[in-house]
């Protein structure tokens, strides 16, 4: 399929948007609505949004040119290419755009009102900062607040502090080359990518407020991601050595040899349990505060979303008993 472009710019204010909000959209047809309602909900309104159609099988093209119709005051466009994946859809998007900030949102998440307003702020008053992330809203299959932590390169090197929904300057982008797909086996891209941001020396900006709900559903690209955490997270830190000691490359290297390893996927339950264990290590040795997540993990991700979020709820309240 070639690319096309249906665009509806032609009555909205002139000049260069400060804000590009992409969305890529894959078979979630259903909840783009919902997404493109929360960015013109925005009480920042200097953005544009640039929906990219990734080959989905349903009707993306048909609700994207629908919701382009019943906004022709507001800046957006639709992209439609043949299936790449997520990040060279999110790629796509990016290439596409002319504001300086860049924010992806999932086609099936929400941004609150102030999402934009805020986190353009602190980049707008932070030059060396290269990305702004926010606490999250959980809701669907879960419901609850993850509150994430201040920036810390230290804890990025072992745990993702952010979500995909993260405004960053474009030319932070640009330097690293974008979002980089993993093969055979895809997922963790927006993990990646923050790793490489803070590889090419931009700091990230934590805003303490959840300006995002994100969605959670069994069978989600990133619950399928995790089966392979292990493998993925060697990758990573082998696409930036500078960031990691020799043992931790070392460790990768062995998750991801063919002794190990076939097409990225470790071969057998063994070869998992070793790698889980040498992984263990790794972070006892180098980041303990991350160590009882780290051991429990595993477990964690594979209990239903429902599940997950009861124990969530267990652990918040016999916090507050101590």
């Amino acid at each position: 399929m070639p690319h096309l472009h249906t665009q509806s710019d032609q009555a909205a204010a002139p000049g260069t948007p400060r804000v590009s909000v992409v969305i890529p959209c894959y078979n979630q047809a259903r909840f783009l609505p919902e997404a493109v309602a929360s960015v013109v909900a925005q009480t920042f309104t200097d953005w544009e949004i640039i929906i990219v159609d990734d080959g989905s099988p349903d009707d993306t093209a048909t609700v994207a040119q629908r919701l382009i119709a019943a906004h022709p005051d507001r800046r957006i466009r639709l992209i439609r290419q043949e299936n790449r994946g997520l990040a060279e859809a999110r790629n796509a998007g990016i290439r596409a755009a002319r504001a300086p900030y860049i924010l992806p949102l999932d086609a099936d998440d929400i941004i609150e009102p102030e999402m934009l307003a805020q986190t353009v702020a602190a980049l707008d008053a932070r030059p060396g900062v290269g990305f702004v992330y926010t606490d999250v809203r959980r809701f669907g299959a879960e419901n609850n607040v993850l509150r994430t932590l201040p920036y810390s390169l230290e804890r990025l090197r072992f745990e993702n502090l952010m979500m995909p929904a993260t405004l960053f300057r474009r030319e932070a982008w640009e330097q690293v080359g974008g979002f980089q797909a993993f093969s055979p086996i895809q997922g963790y891209e927006d993990r990646e990518f923050w790793v490489s941001l803070a590889d090419a020396g931009w700091q990230g900006w934590h805003i303490p407020q959840p300006l995002l709900r994100y969605r959670r559903a069994e069978g989600s690209m990133l619950s399928q991601a995790r089966r392979h955490d292990l493998e993925l997270r060697a990758k990573i830190f082998l696409r930036h050595p500078r960031l990691y000691e020799p043992d931790v490359l070392a460790w990768a290297r062995r998750v991801l040899s063919s002794e190990w390893s076939v097409n990225g996927a470790l071969r057998s339950p063994w070869h998992r349990l070793l790698a889980y264990l040498g992984y263990v290590a790794l972070i006892r040795r180098h980041h303990p505060p991350l160590l009882l997540p780290t051991i429990v993990h595993p477990f964690f991700w594979r209990l239903p979303i429902r599940w997950q979020g009861r124990l969530r709820a267990l652990a918040r309240l016999a916090r507050l008993q101590r």
